[in-house]
């Protein structure tokens, strides 16, 4: 009976340590998981801001496809309305964030029938800061009803 006694007096120090690393283990998975809700949002945030600045671009090309089949002097006032260089750019508020977008576009010509419509190359670029600036581009063909009168490659 005293043996357990004696063992039991050397013993007693062992669970306060026990509790401190059980304390330290659980102190250190509930910040790891701190850290990871912190980045998750973040995440979040920037997909709903990307989301944002695909949805103008996507409006501007709208835009532009709504003068799809007209001819190329109908075309060319709206891509001039929406911005044609980075230097001179149109912006827009959504959420307090400020997105500008531009356009660039090109007349694409490679047949060499006589006949055939003109096709313009048209790409719409959006850019916000994110807190680094982010860009995204949309792009497609716009159809003008202007021939192509012996169009080289």
């Amino acid at each position: 009976m005293n043996g357990i006694k004696q063992f039991r007096k050397n013993k007693q120090g062992f669970l306060l340590v026990d509790a401190m690393i059980g304390v330290l283990v659980v102190a250190i998975g509930l910040a790891a998981l701190a850290a990871l809700y912190t980045y998750g949002i973040g995440v979040m945030v920037s997909a709903d801001r990307q989301e944002k600045a695909v949805q103008i671009a996507a409006e501007k090309i709208e835009l532009l496809k709504a003068a799809d089949g007209h001819s190329s002097s109908d075309i060319d006032p709206l891509i001039n309305s929406i911005g044609t260089d980075e230097q001179n750019l149109k912006s827009v508020d959504v959420d307090d964030i400020k997105f500008y977008f531009w356009v660039t576009s090109k007349p694409f010509e490679e047949y060499k029938d006589t006949d055939v419509n003109r096709l313009y190359y048209v790409k719409v670029f959006v850019k916000w800061s994110d807190p680094r600036i982010q860009t995204i581009s949309l792009e497609t063909y716009i159809r003008t009803k202007d021939k192509v009168k012996g169009a080289a490659l």
